[in-house]
């Protein structure tokens, strides 16, 4: 895996030193120190050339102004290791992200309106419910070949509205994932991954469920491939990957004589394995030819199934599924999208275990849509690992407002087996 890092800068000319790296004003936050920009510093209001980033609105004069900036390490907070360094003229903008992706302009702006404790509750009605509705569902079309249509809508209805509610407590619930119920969970996690992601753009409410539903139902046809195919834990043959991919036919064929699903859903289930660099399949459709649905479908398929545990493959953690994608941005998939699905998750995911730089360990409660790098956190072990008598919530934005002591960061994630630790236990 090549290295992610934001590049350092070690010039000969004895300018910028390895203590400097240069990053894209899009990535610029609270606590960077900025030693350079772009520009000369007399072309713009700092007073000064050297400061720390304090608040936001001298990040959104930077992104207005520079395309990169240098910034010091030693001096502040350093970039995210999932950032790598951007070529100068690739600032992503919401604004780009519609012009490239051929997105309608957004028009809908979500907010929370209930906080993650509260919405977790309804959350896991609504996670079972699905449950039951998706089992239904897949046992129809293994039974009768047919789609229920008011049952999908049920699902998507049921889920969605949770996500617009909060969208903390379906990635929450999101752990709870079992190897032997991966079709079913892959199904429900993709739907709520869908639309959280979907949430964050600001897709209308009916767009949204239209790209939900088309999450739910990318594997439906995998119901007319063999089980033998579908469970081998070894290579497939030429001929099973050939069937492997028929699944897509399968599905489209069973959306389209089912009647009454929306032409995005079809559209997502037919090209959730298109490549942006054109070697994907069914069709080997290439960039802009893959509809943005599409696009959109391919990184939730694949994230979900990296953080998922199968009988023949351990899932991978959060935080380095989105490192894999950062990877694979620009050849499998759209970077500009990518680099929103990060926004959109958050550097840590919700549910990641972490350890902060007092050395206590928590749980990412939620994430705060301002400020990625500080969520609310779960905190279960002190500073020297032994657990809290009760863990407690700390929101980390919350405390950088309201106290004066030493700065709270993260400084990594955590592998939950290495403390033979099961988030799950602490909100479930």
């Amino acid at each position: 895996m090549s290295n992610m890092n934001a590049v350092s800068e070690d010039r000969d000319d004895g300018k910028h030193l390895a203590s400097t790296k240069r990053i894209s004003t899009v990535n610029l936050m609270e606590g960077m120190y900025v030693q350079e920009l772009d520009r000369p510093w007399v072309e713009t209001p700092f007073m000064f050339q050297g400061f720390t980033v304090e608040r936001q609105r001298e990040i959104d004069i930077l992104q207005e102004l520079c395309e990169f900036v240098y910034i010091n390490v030693d001096l502040g907070v350093d970039a995210p290791d999932v950032y790598h360094q951007h070529d100068p003229s690739r600032k992503v903008t919401m604004q780009q992200l519609v012009q490239v992706s051929k997105l309608p302009r957004p028009q809908a702006k979500y907010d929370d309106i209930t906080d993650v404790e509260h919405e977790l509750e309804p959350a896991k009605e609504t996670y079972k419910k699905s449950q039951r509705l998706v089992d239904d569902l897949f046992n129809d079309i293994r039974n009768k070949g047919k789609l229920n249509v008011p049952a999908i809508n049920e699902a998507v209805d049921e889920i969605t509205d949770s996500v617009l509610r909060n969208p903390d407590a379906f990635m929450l619930l999101r752990q709870l994932k079992t190897k032997d119920a991966y079709s079913y969970s892959h199904a429900i996690d993709s739907c709520a991954l869908a639309a959280s992601f979907c949430r964050h753009l600001g897709f209308p409410k009916n767009e949204l469920k239209d790209v939900a539903m088309g999450t739910l139902l990318l594997d439906v046809g995998k119901l007319k491939v063999p089980a033998e195919i579908l469970e081998k834990q070894g290579r497939l043959t030429e001929e099973e990957f050939s069937m492997m991919q028929r699944h897509v036919t399968f599905g489209v064929e069973m959306l389209v004589g089912a009647g009454n699903i929306p032409k995005t859903t079809i559209e997502m289930v037919a090209t959730h394995h298109e490549r942006l660099n054109g070697k994907g399949y069914p069709q080997k459709l290439k960039g802009e030819t893959i509809p943005v649905s599409g696009r959109i479908a391919a990184i939730v398929d694949c994230y979900d199934a990296m953080t998922s545990e199968r009988p023949y493959k351990k899932s991978a953690s959060a935080h380095d599924a989105i490192r894999e994608l950062y990877k694979w941005r620009g050849t499998d998939f759209q970077e500009e999208l990518v680099e929103q699905f990060i926004q959109c998750l958050g550097i840590y995911p919700t549910g990641t275990l972490v350890e902060l730089n007092s050395g206590q360990v928590a749980i990412v409660l939620s994430q705060n849509r301002v400020r990625r790098l500080s969520p609310k956190l779960l905190l279960i072990l002190n500073a020297d690992k032994v657990p809290y008598e009760k863990p407690h919530v700390l929101d980390l934005m919350k405390y950088e407002e309201e106290t004066l002591s030493e700065r709270l960061t993260i400084s990594q994630a955590l592998d939950p087996e290495d403390f033979d630790i099961d988030p799950s236990d602490y909100y479930i």
